[in-house]
């Protein structure tokens, strides 16, 4: 199990009245070994629109709850949308599809969401590796090596010969770790990719995924379930033999 929640929280502010971030409770395919007819690579359980800290924590216990009964992951957006912003769009998209002759639009909203350009410029640099040196190297070349330099401070050093050293300390751009199965999630402010992918061309840079919020015990490779002693029972409610049924019986 990963649990990221208490590095998240930290990353998500709201300033504004209609600032929120999105968060997805989604199956990769890669984790659907049992259904070989699904061909879509991710499929999406639930969908939240996180407009508070207390709203997270309110419903985070569900959300690992679905996690672990659909085999699911948790992601969230670390980049913050307005509710203000996605409206006019909303209205805009409407006018357009209506205009081509679309009425179904139920979709509309986590469409427009998707399309639209977020307030916060943080990126997601994707490490494929637990090694905790590989690791230090690449935040190393994104804070150090990799422009914009913001200085905080400038240090002068007085040596023997009366000359003065002067080094810089830098605002660094990496603001968190996260952990992820395989790796790690380096949240970002920008920086030079073209610098950087001289270094580590192979590496993913991400500028509107979401990290990783959540991972169950269900898709671990070695740990069980070991609090679940019924397959079909988890958090006091007793899993219904079809998924859809499940949604009468949470508290949405």
């Amino acid at each position: 199990m990963i649990n990221n929640l208490e590095l998240i929280k930290p990353l998500l502010n709201f300033e504004k009245e209609g600032d929120f971030y999105m968060l997805y409770v989604f199956k990769r395919k890669k984790d659907q070994s049992t259904d070989k007819a699904n061909h879509q690579s991710v499929r999406t359980i639930k969908t939240y629109c996180v407009e508070s800290i207390e709203y997270l924590e309110k419903r985070y216990e569900e959300i690992m709850q679905l996690c672990e009964m659909f085999k699911a992951r948790a992601y969230i957006h670390v980049q913050k949308q307005n509710h203000h912003d996605v409206s006019l769009e909303m209205m805009v998209a409407l006018a357009e599809k209506i205009r081509n002759g679309q009425h179904k639009q139920q979709h509309l909203f986590d469409s427009v969401v998707g399309q639209l350009k977020t307030l916060e410029k943080r990126w997601i640099v994707d490490i494929d590796t637990k090694d905790d040196d590989e690791l230090l190297k690449i935040m190393n070349v994104i804070n150090n090596e990799c422009r914009p330099f913001l200085t905080r401070s400038e240090i002068h050093t007085h040596l023997s010969d009366g000359t003065v050293n002067v080094t810089y300390d830098y605002v660094p751009k990496v603001i968190k770790v996260i952990p992820t199965k395989n790796g790690y999630h380096l949240i970002t402010e920008r920086f030079d990719v073209m610098e950087f992918k001289k270094q580590y061309p192979e590496v993913d840079i991400q500028k509107k995924n979401p990290t990783l919020l959540y991972l169950p015990d269900s898709l671990s490779e070695v740990v069980e379930m070991e609090h679940l002693k019924d397959g079909n029972y988890i958090g006091g409610l007793t899993m219904p033999s079809e998924p859809n049924e499940w949604w009468s019986k949470i508290n949405l």
